[in-house]
């Protein structure tokens, strides 16, 4: 193929589908790869189902914005895509984009019943980011197994997302798995620009960052703090809101801690708290690929985690600068916390690297332009 068949055949018009800019990886993945979309001199449009929300900011200007519902107006489950669906579909027809990439289980299914309705030609591309344990619902399962078969390309996470994903009946030769991408430059930045936390007094402090949900089991976290050596010489503090702040705050208060742990609530930039860290700890039944890991490697901070589904073991099988733990095993991630906490340090470049966002987007484009 010649250059110009090749420039020809390219997306040159992709537009990317998000559920909302709310302060969750999925999104912050969808808008660094908006970043390096531009950067390589495609148009970019990014539809947001709901809009408003703290990443707002964070929307490339040179991209275009579609938020197709108002904040203040915002359903729930089907209501919310009983609404969404004909203004995506409106939206797709207007466009007209060469390549469509959405993320999130919903978000993908209302996407490709969008395309349908629609009738667009464009190379529809689907992210999966989740294992499937968060797929509880049967209905959900059998609309992924009918409609995921519809997208050119199913984009897993990690391995273990696209084994979920064949298990649904994906065809295998529809599945690419591409990791997250991490800028190592732009963390560092927001991390020299980033909010203090109060009432730590210089007291160094363990972490986690996530939302408050079944699925980061933060109970396991607060038992493995409280029978750690940590516990007496660090603080731990849990950056994340979410459902389950009441029932933390009663386990918080039944182990005793309640004056060591701070359950510091969401923030809109948590690098500046997490470059700080001695150590991050991801206590997770189940992720896809966790972005926090990457994060926090990027930030020079050594990490431990359970070997949950999916994402963990992959992420740091070769890096010295972490451990994995079984899940829900308060005396294990204890153990490894106080072990990880004295071993020397050692260099994360290598996987840092792995996930350098330009590396990471070209291959994105290849399966946006059909090449793979």
């Amino acid at each position: 193929m010649s250059p110009v068949d090749r420039m020809a055949a390219q997306a040159q018009r992709i537009l990317l589908v998000l559920p909302s800019l709310e302060r969750g990886g999925g999104e912050r993945v969808l808008l660094q790869l908006a970043r390096s979309f531009l950067a390589a001199g495609r148009e970019v449009h990014v539809a947001v189902l709901v809009g408003g929300g703290p990443l707002r900011g964070d929307v490339p200007d040179a991209a275009v914005l579609h938020e197709l519902i108002d904040a203040d107006r915002v359903a729930k489950s089907f209501t919310l895509a009983w609404r969404a669906f004909p203004k995506l579909a409106s939206l797709l027809r207007t466009v007209e984009p060469k390549a469509i990439l959405s993320t999130m289980t919903g978000t993908n299914l209302l996407t490709i019943l969008a395309c349908i309705r629609a009738r667009v030609g464009a190379r529809l591309v689907l992210r999966e980011a989740s294992s499937l344990v968060n797929a509880r619902s049967i209905f959900k399962r059998q609309a992924m197994r009918w409609l995921y078969r519809k997208a050119g390309s199913v984009i897993a996470v990690s391995n273990g997302v696209a084994e979920d994903l064949r298990g649904l009946g994906v065809p295998s030769d529809r599945i690419r798995v591409i990791n997250n991408p991490v800028d190592q430059k732009r963390l560092r930045h927001l991390a020299e620009v980033g909010p203090t936390l109060p009432n730590l007094d210089g007291v160094p402090y363990v972490m986690a960052l996530g939302r408050l949900t079944e699925a980061k089991d933060y109970p396991t976290l607060l038992r493995a703090y409280s029978a750690s050596k940590l516990r007496h010489s660090h603080r731990l503090v849990i950056v994340g809101e979410g459902e389950e702040r009441a029932k933390l705050e009663s386990v918080v208060r039944d182990l005793g801690v309640a004056d060591r742990v701070l359950l510091a609530g969401a923030l809109d930039n948590p690098f500046h708290v997490l470059a700080d860290a001695a150590l991050l700890v991801l206590s997770s039944r189940w992720e896809g690929y966790p972005n926090v890991l990457l994060e926090a490697l990027a930030l020079d901070v050594p990490v431990v985690a359970t070997d949950c589904r999916h994402g963990p073991r992959e992420l740091l099988g070769g890096c010295c600068r972490g451990r994995t733990v079984p899940v829900g095993d308060s005396i294990a991630l204890a153990r490894a916390m106080d072990e990880e906490m004295n071993r020397p340090l050692c260099s994360s470049d290598g996987v840092v690297a792995g996930h350098a966002p330009q590396m990471i987007a070209s291959r994105y484009l290849a399966v946006l332009d059909g090449a793979q």
